[in-house]
């Protein structure tokens, strides 16, 4: 890509003009600060400094170009872009689109001259000066969000920390009495257990599950109507031998398992 071929049409306010040359200012703004027995000052950057541009440039009747018409409107059209309150967009050949306010701020010339001579005729020749221009935005002192964010982590972090300690030496201390609490009642829940084992399958309550009548002991809950409930536990065919082996071997059953409950809630209180 050739180096003309990137060239812009240059226009201000939308007003066409050819270009023969462009100047800009650029930098930075500083204060100069000078200490008594110090060779060197102290500059202090106060940020980017205002960019001013100036074109030079031309206005020719029906130019084969940018077109334009007769040279005498467009020097009208071009006065009146350049007198018109507010900003403008210019487009540059090289820097392209721009915001700017048309104002020569560092010369005592005026923000456009026109240069008109008899030999020239139909050629007028132009010097425009511009200043970018920004929003209307005061100075103000941000907070870095890095920075806070960071910090409150920190500190969010250093409070779970502390939180985690409290609860946790909370929990070990009253871990403790709650395990013996634990130990203690399952102990008390394996002596109840056998103990209404020991009762529930003694002989003397477990004949009264037979069906008949066996003497003023037994005759009255068979004869009062639970024959048919016990009868549902036991069966029909159950004998005294049989009811002595299954009484046997059921508070077998509920020692073993007291015993266990008893084995594993000690575990626990280790």
């Amino acid at each position: 890509m050739s180096w003309f071929s990137q060239l812009k049409q240059a226009s201000f306010r939308g007003i066409p003009f050819a270009v023969l040359g462009s100047e800009g200012h650029f930098g930075r703004r500083v204060a100069l600060h000078e200490y008594p027995y110090r060779d060197t000052p102290w500059v202090e950057d106060l940020g980017r400094s205002t960019r001013q541009i100036t074109l030079t440039g031309f206005l020719v009747s029906d130019s084969a170009v940018y077109g334009g018409g007769d040279v005498l409107a467009q020097r009208e059209r071009i006065i009146g872009a350049c007198e018109a309150p507010g900003e403008g967009i210019l487009v540059h050949p090289t820097l392209g689109r721009l915001t700017v306010s048309c104002a020569n701020r560092y010369g005592s010339e005026g923000a456009l001259v026109v240069n008109e001579r008899w030999d020239h005729g139909r050629y007028f020749e132009l010097t425009l000066s511009f200043i970018e221009s920004g929003k209307r935005i005061f100075p103000s002192v941000l907070t870095s969000t890095a920075d806070a964010v960071n910090a409150a982590a920190a500190v969010a972090d250093t409070a779970a920390n502390a939180d985690f300690v409290t609860r946790a030496s909370v929990v070990l201390v009253q871990g403790s009495a709650v395990v013996g609490q634990a130990v203690s009642a399952a102990a008390i829940w394996a002596r109840n257990a056998q103990g209404l084992s020991n009762d529930a399958t003694s002989l003397h309550n477990m004949v009264g599950t037979l069906e008949g009548s066996y003497g003023r002991y037994f005759a009255g809950r068979n004869q009062s109507g639970f024959s048919s409930v016990t009868n549902a536990v036991t069966g029909g065919a159950a004998t005294v031998n049989s009811l002595i082996s299954l009484g046997a071997e059921s508070r077998a059953n509920v020692g073993t398992a007291g015993s266990t409950l008893s084995t594993i809630a000690s575990g626990l209180g280790l």
